[in-house]
């Protein structure tokens, strides 16, 4: 299956795209898993697929950095094709 090529981002639309995500709304635990609570699995999909969204920018210049070695970069590929499947 081709990947289709994404336009990288500026540093700037990246800083913007993550404050526009609300990334901050995940890090606070929520009232029924504080009570305990089981969340379904497509509430967590929901979730995780939110938050990849919102740094998936940040990957997609991670991955291109050219200093960093080809394993790393084959690892952040690797993590956004699962992930870019998971979360169309």
């Amino acid at each position: 299956m081709p990947q289709h090529e994404e336009k990288l981002m500026t540093l700037e639309q990246i800083e913007a795209h993550v404050k526009s995500a609300n990334l901050e709304q995940f890090d606070k635990p929520q009232a029924a898993a504080a009570a305990g609570a089981q969340q379904d699995i497509t509430s967590q999909l929901q979730k995780v697929c939110s938050v990849y969204r919102g740094v998936r920018p940040i990957l997609q210049v991670v991955a291109g950095f050219p200093l960093l070695p080809g394993s790393i970069k084959g690892a952040v590929n690797s993590f956004m094709s699962v992930m870019n499947t998971i979360c169309p």
